[in-house]
C-alpha cells in the first residue's frame, strides 16, 4: 500500500512538471510571436535558458496564488 502511495506521488510530480514545461513553452512561443522572432533565431542554450526562466516564473505564480488562497481561506473568503 505504501509503495502505491509513493508511486502515485512520483507520477503526480512528473505530471506537474510536464504541465509547467508545456505552459512555459506556450508562453515562450507567444513572446516570440509578439517579437516576430522564430525559435531558430536562438541557440539551444538560449532557448533552454528562456524556458527555465519561464518555468521559474510559473512556479512563483503558483506559489503566490496558493499563499493568497490560504490566507483568504483563513478568513473564510473563497478565492475563485
Amino acid at each position: 500500500m505504501l509503495d502505491k502511495i509513493k508511486h502515485t506521488g512520483k507520477n503526480s510530480i512528473i505530471y506537474i512538471k510536464k504541465r509547467i514545461r508545456k505552459k512555459a513553452l506556450e508562453n515562450i512561443k507567444e513572446k516570440l510571436d509578439f517579437a516576430q522572432k522564430k525559435e531558430t533565431d536562438f541557440t539551444k542554450d538560449e532557448m533552454r535558458s528562456m524556458i527555465e526562466k519561464e518555468e521559474r516564473k510559473i512556479i512563483k505564480d503558483y506559489k503566490t496564488k496558493g499563499a493568497l488562497t490560504t490566507v483568504l481561506a483563513m478568513f473564510g473568503i473563497v478565492n475563485i
